[in-house]
């Protein structure tokens, strides 16, 4: 006889389903929206043509699908003749590599980038009502988180699992045994351990102002009332720079210069192995934009201080209660998936402008950034946190206290900044006809006029 599924495993498996083919699709598309926000950029056109004819016009007319060659697709065939191309080229693995760990590498980045988002509240809480086929029960009824694993350590989870993808750059880039992709891998390395200090101070943060460390619950507490970013926008500046860090992104993406390292970690790659990084690095993309709109804006919840100030709940925090149809519920569910989605679509949007607008880190910039920038402040942040919740401060009431405790913090960083201690690497240098032409050089004057005569 068949034993009905539980609530919670029969939506899991559902969400699977959906969400997986969901990211996938869009980390198809999200390489045409890079080229376009590039062409936005950059006062250009961008992909605009490309059609689902693939270059078999021939073939699309004897089937009379005339509408396929058309140039009214606006070049949305251009992310699919994309995929085509690198599932068609030749796969080359150089014969000086490490055979294994070269396969391997790519895997190792994907698999962590593919199980990130299995924690995301994408939908609230939902009384799901059964599911019967044939006089024969599918699944019980009950009530369920509208997540893949309702864990109560979802944001711990997240933050582990980040940091599993340099793992995948690191033996790529030692298997590769060459020159180029050792410094990206050392680089990488460097990178990711120094970025995930200070994110994971700020996900400590989140954890004492929420007093929890279950997504849904952090969500459910930022519903109707103030956000994250409301109450830390010092934080969320400064989670969403580690975000861009750890997903290896402008202006931060040192692992991969084009200029310095000719590709970094993956310049041995090529075909669906050299497209594996880069999916997964959209991946942990709308990984990192998932935990940032958990963290600080407020999940699947619509708009911030709605229900402190008028009463009303735009959306219930259970959907399909008592007084509403099943259809009804499953509406709200849809509602708050899509909110939730489109949050992720603006942060994605964000980042694409922001690696198309702003130069490349130096490395020392880098490094000087986040141990000598980011991570004093986030610590100075937590125990100052620490200490409005000590002192009965409630986030969800006095959440203005910790925006002016974040302002506080931000002045006096900005103060104490040009006080620190510390010597820059790019020393100016005495030099005829530059703009730093100082009158006396090294005890004797400098006179350009005559330096340039004589040159």
């Amino acid at each position: 006889m068949f034993t009905p599924l539980s609530a919670q495993f029969f939506v899991s498996l559902v969400l699977i389903a959906i969400v997986s083919h969901m990211i996938l699709g869009a980390c198809a598309y999200l390489i045409f929206l890079e080229r376009k926000v590039a062409s936005w950029c950059q006062d250009r056109i961008g992909p605009n043509r490309t059609n689902f004819s693939f270059g078999q016009d021939n073939l699309w007319r004897g089937l009379k699908l005339n509408f396929m060659n058309t140039k009214f697709f606006f070049g949305l065939g251009q992310a699919l003749a994309d995929g085509i191309k690198l599932l068609v080229k030749e796969d080359y693995t150089p014969p000086h590599v490490d055979r294994i760990l070269f396969c391997l590498a790519p895997v190792m980045v994907v698999v962590p980038a593919m199980i990130g988002w299995a924690v995301v509240p994408w939908g609230g809480v939902y009384d799901f009502p059964g599911l019967t086929l044939f006089d024969h029960e599918i699944a019980e009824a009950g009530r369920v988180i509208v997540t893949v694993a309702p864990i109560s350590i979802g944001v711990i989870f997240m933050l582990a699992v980040s940091s599993l993808g340099v793992y995948g750059i690191v033996l790529g880039a030692y298997a590769s045994n060459n020159k180029y992709s050792f410094l990206g891998g050392l680089r990488a390395t460097a990178q990711m351990l120094s970025y995930e200090i200070p994110m994971g101070v700020c996900v400590l943060v989140a954890i004492l102002c929420f007093r929890s460390s279950d997504t849904t619950v952090i969500v459910a507490q930022q519903a109707g009332g103030a956000w994250g970013i409301l109450m830390h926008p010092l934080l969320a500046v400064i989670f969403f720079t580690c975000v861009l860090a750890e997903t290896n992104r402008a202006p931060f993406d040192l692992a991969e210069a084009e200029q310095e390292l000719v590709g970094g970690f993956h310049t041995e790659y090529s075909s669906m192995k050299w497209a594996l990084f880069f999916l997964a690095e959209y991946m942990h993309m709308i990984a990192g934009s998932a935990f940032f709109t958990i963290l600080f804006l407020g999940g699947w919840d619509i708009a911030p201080l709605i229900t402190m100030f008028t009463g009303m709940e735009l959306l219930p925090e259970v959907a399909g209660a008592a007084g509403q149809s099943w259809w009804l519920g499953l509406l709200i569910v849809f509602i708050k998936f899509n909110v939730f989605a489109g949050k992720i679509t603006l942060l994605l949007f964000i980042m694409m402008w922001i690696r198309w607008t702003l130069p490349r880190f130096r490395f020392d910039q880098l490094m000087k950034l986040a141990w000598r920038g980011l991570i004093p402040i986030t610590i100075a942040v937590m125990l100052a946190t620490g200490i409005l919740v000590y002192l009965k401060f409630d986030p969800a009431s006095y959440w203005w206290v910790y925006t002016l405790m974040n302002v506080l913090v931000a002045v006096v960083a900005a103060g104490l900044a040009p006080y620190l201690p510390g010597r820059s690497s790019n020393r100016r240098i005495p030099l005829a006809g530059s703009r730093f032409n100082p009158p006396e050089a090294s005890g004797s004057s400098v006179n350009p006029d005559a330096q340039t005569a004589t040159a």
